[in-house]
């Protein structure tokens, strides 16, 4: 298979037929993503002598990436090539943590939109969380008992509003977020 460097135009191509082929397929089925438009202005890269625009956009309901910018995103990120690959493609959320506290991340707009799980636009991102086994809290204790929230999520983090209804779990499931994540580095250099 064929390896692209990351937000190459032939990357954007293979990516979004990759995304393409994993919709048509069914792959997305029951996914519901949190709406969110974020544009990308990714510096650095190997392959050009100025700034790349990108950007992400889920608010159609499945995930777009493309070059260029949106109109009227939620939030805009600066970042440099290396913070943004291991993010979009490694998952490496402690990488992107070290560059958002070390300054070598710049947002504009909505931080909460973009570091919501449940967007679809981070590939490896979680849809669920299940703390840790806590003795005497929620069934037998098992994994994905306790304190989990009813949609997945921390406590409180998608409440049911106390109706006692169970809310639809937002995000791309978490077999299909690994499958897509790993195609996608299968195509990366």
């Amino acid at each position: 298979m064929p390896k692209y460097p990351f937000l190459s135009d032939e990357w954007v191509v293979e990516a979004q037929r990759i995304y393409a082929e994993v919709e048509a397929s069914g792959g997305l089925a029951g996914a519901s993503f949190s709406p969110v438009r974020v544009n990308l202005v990714i510096t650095d890269a190997p392959f050009s002598d100025r700034p790349i625009d990108a950007h992400v956009d889920t608010s159609s309901g499945g995930v777009t990436i493309s070059t260029g910018h949106l109109p009227s995103p939620d939030v805009t990120v600066s970042m440099g090539y290396g913070t943004a690959r291991a993010l979009f493609v490694a998952g490496d959320v402690q990488t992107v943590m070290q560059a958002f506290l070390g300054g070598r991340i710049r947002v504009d707009g909505d931080l909460s939109k973009l570091l919501d799980p449940r967007s679809g636009i981070w590939p490896t991102a979680p849809t669920s969380w299940a703390p840790p086994a806590q003795p005497g809290v929620g069934g037998a204790g098992g994994a994905g008992e306790g304190l989990s929230g009813p949609a997945g999520g921390p406590p409180g983090a998608s409440d049911n509003g106390g109706n006692g209804r169970p809310q639809p779990e937002l995000g791309l499931p978490g077999v299909q977020a690994l499958a897509l994540a790993t195609r996608l580095k299968e195509i990366t250099e």
